[in-house]
């Protein structure tokens, strides 16, 4: 089964967090691969004890636009 991926690098995503669900992080994509995307979540940490940067899954994510992470940051 092939995957396309619909993310560029540098797109803003926004997917739940593996080891607790109801947790959603955002961040910015510095790789894609095969199966996976690499986030990287580091700007939007709230805690520190969740890794700079996710592997996520192929349709474990979405892409969002850069307007709505602003509005969450500020």
């Amino acid at each position: 089964m092939k995957h396309t991926a619909k993310v560029k690098i540098g797109d803003c995503v926004q997917f739940s967090y593996r080891k607790n669900p109801s947790l959603q992080l955002t961040g910015y994509v510095v790789r894609v691969l095969t199966n996976t995307i690499v986030v990287d979540v580091s700007d939007m940490m709230e805690e520190e004890l969740i890794d700079a940067r996710q592997v996520v899954k192929h349709g474990r994510y979405h892409k969002i636009a850069r307007k709505q992470v602003k509005n969450k940051v500020s």
